[in-house]
């Protein structure tokens, strides 16, 4: 209460009343004074002397008061049930007491006593001003990281004027961090965001938490700026590096993961939630196509126009036909020398309306459409001939190989073998350099099946890989039926290696048993530094044995370009970061 209060002047309880009521009538400022206590009776409370019923009491109903009063002490006219309260009370409590006492005592003043006696005192208007200030600031407040809730969210977007920009954010893999770390390090994390978020916007935005881990921002453009969307992708990559940088928490670090969507408009949305509707869709599409990125949409033109459907074979052969499957490129490295040994080859879809997708948000799409074989061979070829440009730019510099998906259907086409070796004659490159890696959800079954083309390729040169291992139930089947060249630990036991002793031991069986198999062994999902040391560990525990890493520790999935700049600064090398 101590910001409320005011200095109050202290008389003795033996104050004639005449000198008190001179007091008050030369200082018209002077709402009230308090009263030392009676220490000769032994009482220790304090007394009030509140301006209007001193003075109605001085002045008397005939007239007469001051001649009755004048002489006696003030201690006849206090107030000694006067409410006195700490300076370490909460606004609420103190309103709380105030409301508690007799309705005819309920506006008089209120005393702040502290631990040595220092006297000052409250107006009750100021308290239950203040109150109501903090009430209605607390429902408009989202409790965890101080930005603006939901509601008030929603109602200035329902008021404000356009032009304007709006942000949705969402942070990913967020679920992870609240099983693997705990609840309290996500509280952590989603009061970082919000913080950079607060330090990201300028007078007169508004960042706002709407629920769980997904913010929102409302911004107003500039107001000489023209190009409304361009304007959005700069400022929203320019959150997105401030969103993706590590997350420090004590001596843990974690990655900062978060997919941004941005609508703008450069007129008053005819409906807000709409405009808030295509933020979202534009966050989903930047989350599908690997996370951790931006996508900008015009909310101006029929927003609700960009919806989702299960494509159909024509649908998918035209985006082939258009160019729109491309190819990003991920680093695998060796983790003792950092040195890139390969690559795989991700497929994303440009799709002209819901952006740039990942696998995640197509493939099962692809599958039940029947075009996942012919989907196969388009990534093949495309990864083989970027594998040839990278041998004959960078020579010995360039990684060994290249690993590429098989999906089921790929897996169970009869001319698999003459597929691949076609793709690798036409791309001018031998064998060796391609890696192929096995779906582990494949059956037995499927692996029968497919047997004679695995083992034609295996003997012209090609690497077989299983995929995801640990994902499904067949994995040790698989290792134990197939000749593997390579083994591919599911991420979700790389994640948890460092704080889960159990996945740390699967970690370890895995590794052991592929080099037992005389298979190299990739872990995936390698995110932090600290997952990249304990694999170094573990690799230092086998010697001539090698053990590879895969994951945003070393690299993100990125177009060849941007990998061929890397290259060309770091001489062949991807240094870990």
């Amino acid at each position: 209460m101590s910001h409320l209060s005011r200095p109050v002047r202290v008389v003795a309880p033996d104050t004639p009343c005449a000198d008190v009521d001179e007091a008050f009538r030369t200082d018209p400022g002077l709402s009230c004074l308090a009263v030392s206590p009676r220490l000769t009776a032994g009482d220790q409370r304090w007394g009030l002397v509140s301006r209007g019923p001193f003075l109605t009491a001085m002045a008397g109903r005939l007239g007469y008061g001051r001649a009755v009063y004048g002489r006696q002490p003030v201690s006849v006219l206090a107030d000694w049930e006067a409410l006195v309260i700490s300076p370490r009370v909460t606004l609420g409590q103190a309103a709380q007491r105030i409301l508690e006492r007799d309705r005819a005592a309920r506006y008089s003043e209120v005393l702040v006593l502290d631990d040595d006696n220092g006297t000052s005192c409250l107006e009750v208007e100021d308290v239950l001003r203040c109150l109501a200030a903090e009430l209605a600031h607390k429902a408009l407040t989202d409790p965890l990281t101080g930005l603006a809730n939901r509601e008030h969210f929603l109602r200035q977007l329902d008021v404000t004027r356009g032009p304007l920009a709006l942000v949705y954010v969402d942070v990913d893999d967020f679920k992870a961090i609240n099983d693997g770390f705990g609840h309290s390090t996500g509280d952590k994390v989603l009061q970082t965001v919000a913080e950079r978020l607060r330090g990201a916007v300028r007078p007169g935005d508004l960042a706002a938490r709407l629920g769980g881990d997904e913010f929102a921002l409302l911004l107003r453009p500039p107001v000489e700026e023209s190009d409304l969307v361009s304007w959005a992708r700069g400022m929203g990559q320019r959150l997105l590096a401030c969103l993706t940088e590590p997350v420090h928490l004590g001596g843990r670090v974690l990655p900062g993961q978060a997919s941004v969507g941005v609508a703008v408009t450069a007129q008053t949305p005819g409906d807000p939630g709409a405009l808030l509707h295509e933020a979202d869709l534009a966050m989903y599409g930047a989350k599908a196509a690997g996370g951790s990125r931006c996508a900008v949409v015009d909310g101006s033109a029929s927003p609700c126009t960009i919806t989702a459907h299960a494509p159909d074979r024509t649908e998918l052969h035209a985006a082939l036909a258009q160019g729109r499957f491309v190819l990003n490129f991920q680093p695998i490295c060796e983790v003792l020398t950092g040195q890139v040994t390969s690559t795989e080859a991700l497929v994303r879809w440009e799709h002209p309306l819901r952006g740039l997708l990942a696998p995640g948000a197509f493939l099962s799409d692809v599958v039940a459409a029947g075009f996942a074989a012919e989907l196969d061979a388009h990534v093949l070829r495309a990864a083989l001939t970027q594998q040839a440009r990278w041998r004959a730019e960078f020579g010995e510099g360039a990684p060994r190989a290249v690993n590429v998906n098989l999906s089921v259907p790929g897996l169970l086409r009869d001319d698999l073998a003459h597929v691949v070796l076609a793709a690798l004659d036409a791309a001018g490159v031998p064998p060796q350099v391609l890696h192929l890696e096995l779906p582990e959800i494949a059956t037995s079954a499927q692996l029968n099946a497919a047997a004679s083309s695995l083992a034609a390729l295996r003997e012209a040169g090609v690497a077989i890989a299983l995929d995801d291992v640990g994902s499904g139930a067949a994995g040790l089947a698989h290792l134990r039926d197939l000749r593997l060249d390579g083994v591919k630990i599911d991420r979700r036991y790389v994640a948890g290696m460092l704080t889960d002793e159990r996945d740390a031991a699967v970690v370890r069986m895995l590794v052991a048993m592929a080099h037992g198999l005389g298979a190299a062994v990739t872990a995936e999902g390698v995110e932090t530094s600290a997952h990249l040391q304990a694999l170094r560990e573990l690799a230092e525990e086998r010697p001539g044995h090698l053990v590879h890493a895969q994951g945003f520790a070393l690299g993100r999935p990125v177009p060849a370009a941007e990998l061929n700049e890397q290259w060309r600064a770091a001489a062949g090398a991807v240094t870990p970061r």
